[in-house]
This record gives structure tokens, sequence and C-alpha cells, in this order.
């Protein structure tokens, strides 16, 4: 990175020089003067002195640290400092040209060198403004990136804590599953746990990945809607619409077994009958589109508790992982049954930048 920067630099201070004795001289030929050695060396020294002493401006804009001043602090720094250095330019050069190259005596005319110091400050303004443009604008995007890298990490923390709040919500209403079984079945119960024991491994192994195929996901949901299924028993109907070629299809972790918690907890778990949960999975273009049923009616006053976080949890993380691309969707399709609604596009919008 500094290599190329240090090239940039020697290759616009040596070109903006040459350009400007490429100006000098075709001026000098439009008024008339001759292109003899003496008018080639002076040039030549133009160009020398113009590069050494925007050289030095530049290493006293670094020594000051000019870069980090305001606009206001700066302007008056810049144009006093422009004005020494072309004083001391026009001085160099007209001592130079006129002593060594033109072998002349020195004559000191002080208002043509005002008025050439004036010139040539113009020229260190210039300067100055292209050198500072150009460190502005890569400070900007300098900023800018860490502001973006800044945001995914935030994004990233937001995630993870989102993720690491989803197991003890799940742990919670298995565990109760559970301890409805040890009364009435000590057997069941014992496989029950060896089975939430293979569940929690599985979903903190998927805790880590920021999405996992559907196919995982789905493994994850019958696991537990088996631990569910011993609760609830013939109150708990199953059903499964997935279409062929969405197991692949990735899916933030965790997210298709909350809406089928939820379904169970706050629709079947409520009513004495019981009733169905049933999910259906398909493509659509770019878009995986899962749409869960379950029995019941959506009460709005729980939305907008503490009982309704699992659906709080997954617009956030939808959110976060895929901005305005995904879509949502919780409502009442009738009297008797709730559909939750989720599309998941086929890319996430937001990755984790190499620091």
């Amino acid at each position: 990175m500094t290599s190329s920067k240090t090239k940039l630099y020697w290759l616009s201070q040596l070109s903006g020089w040459f350009i400007y004795v490429l100006l000098m001289g075709l001026l000098n030929k439009l008024d008339g003067v001759s292109f003899d050695r003496a008018v080639l060396l002076k040039l030549f020294l133009t160009f020398f002195i113009g590069v050494l002493s925007s050289h030095l401006y530049r290493k006293l804009i670094l020594s000051l640290d000019w870069l980090r001043l305001k606009i206001a602090e700066l302007i008056p720094r810049v144009i006093g400092a422009s004005i020494v250095f072309g004083a001391i330019f026009i001085l160099t050069h007209t001592f130079i040209s006129e002593t060594l190259i033109s072998s002349t005596k020195f004559q000191f005319d002080l208002r043509e060198l005002l008025l050439l110091t004036l010139n040539l400050a113009v020229i260190f303004i210039l300067w100055s403004l292209l050198y500072f443009l150009y460190h502005f604008i890569r400070n900007y995007r300098k900023e800018e990136i860490k502001n973006l890298k800044w945001q995914a990490l935030q994004n990233e923390i937001e995630l993870n804590k989102l993720k690491s709040q989803l197991n003890p919500h799940f742990i919670f209403n298995s565990m109760n599953t559970i301890r409805a079984l040890v009364d009435e079945d000590p057997k069941k119960s014992k496989a029950s746990i060896t089975q939430l024991a293979n569940i929690l491994r599985t979903s903190l192994l998927m805790g880590r990945k920021k999405v996992i195929s559907l196919k995982e996901e789905l493994n994850l949901v019958n696991d537990y809607l088996s631990l569910e299924k011993n609760r609830f028993e013939e109150r708990l109907s199953l059903h499964f619409e997935i279409e062929q070629g969405t197991e692949d299809h990735l899916v933030p972790p965790m997210l298709l077994q909350t809406l089928v918690e939820n379904g169970i907890k706050h629709g079947i778990s409520k009513l004495p009958e019981g009733g169905e949960v049933k999910v259906v999975a398909k493509k659509d273009g770019d878009f995986l589109k899962i749409k869960v049923f379950n029995t019941g009616q959506l009460n709005q006053e729980q939305m907008d508790t503490s009982e309704g976080f699992g659906v709080a949890n997954t617009i956030e993380r939808l959110n976060l992982l895929y901005g305005k691309q995904a879509f949502f969707d919780l409502k009442n399709l009738d009297a008797s049954r709730v559909q939750a609604e989720v599309w998941i596009p086929n890319s996430l919008r937001i990755t984790k930048l190499k620091t």
C-alpha cells in the first residue's frame, strides 16, 4: 500500500511539473522566444526546482501534521506557505538562471520578484488543493470502510446475541415437555432426554453459523416435534409439504423451529382438542418461501409482550442478514388458523468484512 502511494505521489509530482514546464515553453514560443540552450536549461531548472520545492513543502505539511487540521485552520497556513515557497522558488531560479546560465549580474527587482512570487504562490496553492483533496478523499474512504466494518461487527454481535437468546427459550420449552413425561412414562422420558441432548448438540453447532441448509433445519424441527408429540400425543397432528430441490437452500439457524414452536405454544397448547401444524416449503424464483400453519387464533396483545419474543427475534434476524430482501408475515387466515410466512433470498446481504 505504501509503495503504491509513493509511486502515485512521484508520478503526480513529475507529470504535474512536466506539464507546467511544457506550458511555459509553449508560452515562450508564442512570445517569439527561440529555444536555444539557455532557454532549455532554464525550463529544466524550473522543472527541477518545482519538484524539489513542492517535495519540501510536502515534508513541511507532514512534519507539522497539517493533514489533521480543519479547513478554517488550514487555509491561512496554506496561503502563507505558498507565498514563502513561491518566493524561495523565484529567488533560487532567478539567481541560478542569471548567474550560472546567462552569466549575468544578479538584478534584484523587488516589484518583479513580488509579481513572480504571487504567480508561483498560486501554483503552490493549486498544488496544495490537489494534495489535500487527495488525502481528504482517501481519508473519507478509509473512514467509510471503517464504518462499514464497525457496522458489520455490530450486526455480527447483535446476531450472535439473538442466537444465544434462542437456546434458553428452546431448552425451557423442551424441559417442560420432558418434565411432563417423567411421572407418566419414565422409560420414554429417558429416551426424550437423550433426544434432547442430541438436539442441543445440533443447535449449539448451528449457533456458530449464520446460515444452514433447510435440510439441517428440518432435522432439528423433526426432533423438536417428536418431543412435543410425546407431550400432546393425539392432540398434535403434523404435516409437511417440502418441495423437491428446496433442502439445499440456506436459512438462518432455528428460524423454522422458532415458527413451529410459536405455533404450538400460542396455538395448539391453548386448545383442549389440540390441532395441526403444517409446514410448506417451495421455491419461487430466487426465493425460498416457507409457510407454517397452526390451529388457533392470533392474539395481537401477546405479540406486543415478551410472549411474542420469538417472532420479534425472527424479524430482527432477517433484517440483520438480508435487509429488505427478506419478507415475514404473521396473520390469521380464518377463525381457526394462523399462518406464518417467510421469504428467504438466495444470498446474504451482509457478509463479514476482512480486517
